[in-house]
Formats: C-alpha cells, sequence, structure tokens
C-alpha cells in the first residue's frame, strides 16, 4: 500500500512538473497569435474598404449585364 501511494505522489509531482512545463511554453506562444491575429484584423480593416470599392463596382457591372440581357429577351 506504502508502495502504491509513493507511486501515486511520483505521478503527481510528474503531472504537475509537466502543467507546469506546458504553460510555462504556451505562454508566450498564445502572446505571438495574439499579436498575429491582431495585426491580421488591422489588415483586413485597411483592405475591407477597397474590397468593398470593388465589390460595388462588380455588382453594377452584374446588374447592367442582367439589364441588357432582360432586354434581349422576348
Amino acid at each position: 500500500m506504502q508502495e502504491l501511494s509513493a507511486k501515486i505522489a511520483e505521478l503527481r509531482g510528474q503531472l504537475e512538473s509537466f502543467s507546469t512545463g506546458v504553460v510555462a511554453r504556451l505562454t508566450p506562444l498564445r502572446g505571438g497569435v495574439d499579436s498575429l491575429s491582431g495585426r491580421l484584423e488591422e489588415t483586413l480593416a485597411s483592405l475591407r474598404p477597397e474590397v468593398s470599392s470593388v465589390d460595388g463596382g462588380l455588382t453594377g457591372k452584374i446588374e447592367s449585364l442582367d439589364a441588357e440581357l432582360a432586354e434581349l429577351e422576348p
């Protein structure tokens, strides 16, 4: 029984050590991901007006072509 208790205590220590190591590794990675996602959001926000402009132009062309097609149909 004492051996089992000792083994459980050893495994618990290994688990805690592993957990601490994982947290220490993941914390800087999370910061990097947060930084990258922030820059990605900024880039997308800066592109949005340009994309909206192109989208508006294409929508106008499609509507114009639809109107021309409707005139051609009997």
